[in-house]
């Protein structure tokens, strides 16, 4: 067995199963590529298993991963808060490290989802990430400024369009170069739910295809997950 600590997937939770399912995906995948460490699950509301249920399944040391694209209201407050009742809870030596976004993985797993779709990099297909969104408009414009930070080879523009505190996927569109002949949309969503139903909607309105998918279901997304657990050191 592996001597490092457990890994905690912390998620928001929601009262559609399908957000579950992608989490608990996203789990699998993570026990694939580091099949000696136990990986576990919690959910800040909604559903089980609640911080402290699995505070009880937890080893001696733990490292808890928010599962959350951007470092709004639920990194900086709920969090910390679910990590001291399982400190609370379980004794265990319970470390938490940076929400999952912003990285550039979560770029590759875009483009994982484009891929699976049979859509390569053109310098005339513009992607557009549609994110859930936050009441926090810094922590959506993370989101754009790691696109500034880490461009994608080979593709045209790439935009983000949020639900709330950002850009409409409207006023992206509107802000896309004269060369870009096809916009495609990723969902910048954990797992599916009524927010990406949503965002179907708001594709389907302004003719923008959606690739099937969410980032849960990428390889960058678990490799993520791993990044972030090995650089904390309980």
């Amino acid at each position: 067995m592996s001597t490092e600590p457990d890994i905690v997937l912390l998620a928001h939770g929601s009262p559609d199963p399908r957000h579950a399912k992608g989490v608990e995906t996203l789990a699998d995948h993570v026990r694939s590529l580091a099949p000696d460490r136990p990986v576990h699950t919690a959910y800040l509301d909604h559903h089980a298993p609640s911080p402290s249920e699995t505070a009880a399944e937890l080893g001696s040391r733990a490292v808890v991963v928010p599962v959350l694209l951007t470092p709004a209201y639920h990194a900086k407050v709920d969090v910390p808060a679910a990590v001291d009742q399982m400190i609370a809870d379980s004794g265990a030596e319970v470390d938490v490290a940076a929400a999952l976004g912003p990285h550039h993985l979560l770029l590759d797993a875009a483009e994982e989802l484009l891929a699976a779709e049979g859509i390569a990099p053109d310098p005339s297909t513009a992607v557009v990430l549609y994110a859930a969104g936050s009441s926090d408009s810094e922590a959506v414009a993370t989101v754009g400024q790691t696109i500034a930070d880490h461009p994608r080879a080979g593709w045209g523009r790439w935009g983000v369009a949020a639900l709330d505190g950002g850009a409409t996927m409207e006023q992206v569109l509107r802000t896309m170069p004269d060369e870009v002949e096809r916009t495609v949309a990723v969902s910048f969503m954990v797992a599916e739910g009524i927010l990406r139903d949503r965002m179907a909607q708001h594709c389907g309105r302004a003719g923008v295809s959606m690739v099937p998918g969410t980032l849960a279901q990428t390889g960058a997304m678990a490799q993520l997950v791993l990044e972030r657990a090995d650089s904390v050191r309980v």
